[in-house]
This record gives structure tokens, sequence and C-alpha cells, in this order.
């Protein structure tokens, strides 16, 4: 993306910011237009879900089942 405007979605503001602006830490991206930038917190959620439901995440949930912690992520 050098040489282009690219996108961060701030997640404490829940809003698109240029990158030029990128205020702090909350902010996730780049993306190459707002539009991405826009949709990233549910695309985010989708891939969230589907590795929770992979084999994959076996271990962690293993792992929180142990410590008792509240194993109902899905």
């Amino acid at each position: 993306m050098t040489g282009q405007q690219s996108y961060w979605y701030n997640l404490s503001t829940q809003s698109v910011v240029r990158a030029d602006e990128r205020p702090s830490e909350d902010t996730i991206g780049p993306f190459a237009t707002a539009a991405e930038a826009e949709d990233s917190p549910a695309v985010l959620l989708e891939h969230a879900r589907a590795w929770l439901e992979s084999e994959e995440s076996e271990p962690f949930r293993a792992m929180a089942e142990e410590s008792g912690e509240d194993t109902d992520y899905v």
C-alpha cells in the first residue's frame, strides 16, 4: 500500500480513520479502502468463530476448561 492512502478501523470509536490519522493502538488494519475498514469487525468476528469451531483451537479450549473459565465462546 505504499504511496496509496490506507485506512484503519478504530475499535474504540467504531469509526474508520485514514492512515495519517491513526490515533492509537485500538486500531486494526491497514485496509486499502474505507469500505474494507468499515466491514473489518464483521470479518474478524467471522474468522474468530471459524477458528473457535476448528480443531486448531482445541488446545486452547482444553486450557480454558482446565482453568475453569467459561468456554461458551461460540
